[in-house]
């Protein structure tokens, strides 16, 4: 019998999700990206990239100079991750005023990336655009939200159950895990505010549920592995046997 243990997908509400970009977060500001005008021309961008650390991201321009590519690689060090994900993920200006001349100081902490797109004002047709046509600090991502990016679940090669916990902006040493009643483990982390943010963000998780309703999980506080990282955490339960029908 193959068990799975799974997240569930609608932790805290039967109504849906607090963001739609992760069914964890409990408070902050919602949402992969984050945006705002820092001075005259100048934004201020956080995006999420959970598993990613510093150095395997790239950032770029587009050709049409209103739009950011990124580029990046998911690492782990932990031995028992055997896929890895990539990100590319394309972000343009909500405004036609502007254009983007360069992007400073891109710094990726937790799981989250963090930058500064400077700006440069355009003519339109040799007509200066007035400035209540622009959306200041209004980026655009490319992409819908997909809150079934947030966790993965499975077995390993040795029968040990596998979940990984999208947390982004959770420092390592900030996750809590806690076994509760019936082997259930309950994951929750704080991710503080840095930089520009407009807040912290909360997240709590419910991790211990199986998608089989018939199997229930038994296990000690020691079976159970946790193993944190780049804003992500990952739980196994080593032994087998700890999944009784």
């Amino acid at each position: 019998m193959v068990i799975i243990l799974c997240a569930n997908p609608f932790p805290h509400s039967s109504q849906g999700f607090y963001a739609t970009n992760n069914p964890f977060q409990t408070s902050g500001p919602k949402g992969r990206i984050e945006s705002k005008m820092i001075g005259n021309n100048r934004i201020f961008m956080r995006i999420d990239l959970p598993g990613v650390e510093q150095g395997n991201v790239t950032v770029t321009i587009d050709d049409s100079k209103r739009g950011v590519l990124i580029k990046a690689e998911e690492q782990s060090r932990n031995k028992n991750v055997s896929s890895l994900r990539s990100y590319e993920t394309h972000v343009t200006l909500g405004y036609h005023c502007s254009e983007i001349s360069t992007i400073d100081n891109p710094q990726v902490t937790d799981g989250v990336l963090r930058l500064f797109i400077s700006t440069t004002h355009l003519n339109i047709y040799g007509v200066p655009c007035s400035a209540d046509e622009d959306i200041h600090g209004r980026l655009v991502l490319d992409e819908p939200d997909d809150p079934n990016m947030a966790y993965e679940y499975g077995t390993l090669p040795d029968g040990s159950a596998y979940l990984r916990l999208d947390m982004p902006g959770v420092p390592k040493d900030d996750f809590t895990t806690d076994v509760v009643d019936k082997g259930s483990v309950k994951v929750t982390g704080h991710a503080p505010a840095v930089s520009h943010d407009s807040s912290g963000r909360s997240y709590s998780a419910d991790a211990g549920m199986l998608c089989d309703p018939g199997v229930r999980i038994s296990y000690l506080d020691d079976e159970l592995e946790r193993y944190a990282e780049n804003g992500v955490m990952r739980l196994i339960i080593r032994d087998p046997s700890s999944l009784i029908p």
